[in-house]
Formats: structure tokens, C-alpha cells, sequence
């Protein structure tokens, strides 16, 4: 998709209500009108192709010109995916199914492609399981993802068409997260987000952020909390939601965020991604998203597009000084002026 198809895009999908939401809340927070704030989110939107989002996340009215050139905008980003990520080599994060079997040592899950599976199959697959995940394979964010009861499967030829109509390919065991995670929320498995870049044989990891549902939804989407987290599994800071609200409690179970004091398993998930990253060579830049179970981390999936979002969030980290810079400083000075941004 073109830059123009993307802001054409990004255009079409304004939020207002959110939109001014966000911009009230960064008037206040600056001693700013809002009319100046939105005045100054055009401006940016026109100059440097960021919307009302990552204008908020970036804390851009307090960025100077300098500082901007830093950071990943819907703009360059394509640009960035382009030469670390080959579109020839995209399938093995975007194919559900391609993505499983190359990882499958990492995953600590069993799956099924519905496709090529026979109804023993599946009944097999089903037996001793209290709920499977049945997966689009193509989708993302969520999208699609169902999950079921198994003892309300009672015709398994039949559950078998219909997850082939609704073109639910794969089929997936649940993971069991680990009790100091599932006190915040045991309804949804917390999404404990890795990027790496592959450079020179050497793998680099970026910010650490702990993904948490807000609400009931299996499926992480939009609603959630994040939390960025230290190397040895300590929050490095609150969790804040998107519209930039900082959680005392998680509003579900009404468990109070300062009890979490840490999260196991970090270093071991942050080396699993570091030699996952290995495999794949090829796609330089990933976005791992990794479960913590009570025995160990396990792979989720894996994203072409790691999403800039957290790792430019000054919620998160107020010290943050743009993730371009970031990429930057990793692959050098010379090999960054090859991206066409």
C-alpha cells in the first residue's frame, strides 16, 4: 500500500470522540487550549505523516524538530519494514500455519491444520482438553480468533465445516498462564511483547512490554493495559491504556497493579526470542508475542510488523528518545542511510 493510501486511510478512520479525548487530555496535561493542541496535530499530520495516536503516544507538542526526526512515523515505517523485513520472506509470520511449523519447538502447544485433518483427527486432538482456539490463518490483532468449549462440540463433523466456512484453519490448545498473571486477569493469556533485530549475526531486543486485557475478550485487541518491564521481570512503569489512563486496578477483577512486584520467567522469554530470532535471519525485525505459563515462556506468534506504538510511548518511558534512533544506533550509520525514508 502506497504512503497516500495509508493517510488517505488513517483519514478515513478518525475517531472524533477519541480524537478529542486525546486532545484534552494533552491540553491539560501541557497548560495548552485544546484548539491549539488539534491546530498542532494537522500541522504534524501534514509535515510528518503521524496521526492523532502516535501524536499523543510520542508526546510530540514537546518534541523539537530535531527530536521528531528520531522517531517512527506512518511514513517512514514502511519504509523501515521494507528493508528489514522483505516482502518474500513476510509469509513465515503472516501464515498462521507457516509461522507454527517452523516454531513449533517453542511453542509448548499442540495444533492442528483443520485443513488436512481427518475427523479422528480432530476427535483426537479434542480429547482431555477443556477449550481449543480455532484461528484464522491469515488474520491479525485478534481478528476472527474463537474460543471453545470443547464439551459443547457434539458433532464433530460438523464443527469441522464450520470452522472451514468461517475459514478457521487452525486449531489450537490453550495456554494455562501463570497464577501470578492470571490473578490480574485469568480470562484472557497476558501478551508479553519482544522485538527483536537481527544485525550481524547478533540479535537486539528493545523495550519489554507486558500486554494485559482489560476486559473479558479471549483475544487481545484494542482493550488493554501495558506495562513495560524490566530485564529480571520488574514493572518499569504503570499500565496505562491507549487513551492514556493509568490503571490503580484492573478494572475486571479489581486487582490492585502496585501488588505486582514481578513477573517470572522474563529473562528466559526475552533469550527465547533472541534465538527464535535466529531462525529467521531473513526477517530482521519481529515482534514476538510470548505467553508465561507456569513452566517457562511460550511462543504466541510472531509479527513482520512489530507495531512502534509501545516502544515510543512516554507513558511508558519517559526517557525514550524515539525508536528510529533506536534501529539506528543498531545497524549503524551507513546501513541506516539505505532505508529510502
Amino acid at each position: 500500500m502506497s504512503t497516500t493510501k495509508i493517510m488517505l486511510e488513517k483519514i478515513k478512520s478518525i475517531n472524533p470522540k477519541r480524537l478529542n479525548l486525546l486532545a484534552e487530555r494533552i491540553a491539560e496535561e501541557n497548560n495548552k487550549s485544546v484548539s491549539f493542541v488539534k491546530k498542532d496535530m494537522i500541522k504534524n499530520f501534514l509535515k510528518y505523516k503521524i496521526g492523532y495516536t502516535d501524536y499523543f503516544k510520542g508526546n510530540y507538542i514537546n518534541l523539537t524538530k530535531e527530536e521528531k526526526k528520531n522517531y517512527v512515523t506512518s511514513k517512514n515505517y514502511i519504509s523501515v519494514l521494507a528493508y528489514l523485513n522483505p516482502k518474500q520472506y513476510r509469509v513465515i509470520t503472516l501464515n498462521k500455519l507457516v509461522f507454527n511449523n517452523l516454531f513449533k519447538d517453542y511453542l509448548k502447544r499442540e495444533y492442528l491444520d483443520v485443513r488436512r485433518s481427518t475427523e479422528e483427527d480432530i476427535k483426537k486432538f479434542l480429547k482431555n482438553k477443556e477449550s481449543v482456539f480455532a484461528k484464522p490463518i491469515t488474520d491479525f490483532g485478534g481478528h476472527g480468533i474463537s474460543k471453545i468449549n470443547v464439551k459443547e462440540i457434539t458433532d464433530v463433523q460438523k464443527f469441522k465445516q464450520e470452522l472451514l466456512n468461517k475459514k478457521q484453519y487452525l486449531l489450537e490448545e490453550g495456554l494455562k498462564q501463570h497464577k501470578v498473571l492470571n490473578e490480574i486477569n485469568p480470562d484472557c493469556v497476558a501478551s508479553f511483547r519482544i522485538i527483536t533485530i537481527y544485525h550481524n549475526g547478533e540479535v537486539f531486543t528493545f523495550d519489554h512490554v507486558i500486554r494485559i486485557g482489560l476486559d473479558a475478550d479471549p483475544a487481545l485487541a484494542c482493550f488493554d493495559g501495558d506495562m513495560r518491564i524490566n530485564e529480571d521481570g520488574t514493572p518499569a512503569s504503570g499500565m496505562w491504556d491507549d487513551n492514556g489512563t493509568l490503571y490503580d486496578k484492573h478494572p475486571l477483577t479489581g486487582y490492585e497493579i502496585k501488588k505486582l512486584k514481578k513477573i517470572p520467567y522474563v529473562p528466559e522469554a526475552i533469550a527465547m526470542a533472541k534465538e527464535a530470532a535466529t531462525l529467521v535471519p531473513e526477517l530482521r525485525y519481529i515482534g514476538w508475542d510470548i505467553a508465561i505459563t507456569e513452566t517457562g515462556p511460550a511462543i504466541i506468534e510472531g509479527n513482520e510488523c512489530p507495531s512502534y506504538g509501545p516502544t515510543q510511548n512516554y507513558m511508558l518511558n519517559p526517557n525514550n528518545k524515539g525508536h528510529l534512533k533506536e534501529i539506528r544506533d543498531i545497524i549503524g550509520e551507513e546501513e541506516f542511510k539505505k532505508i529510502k525514508l
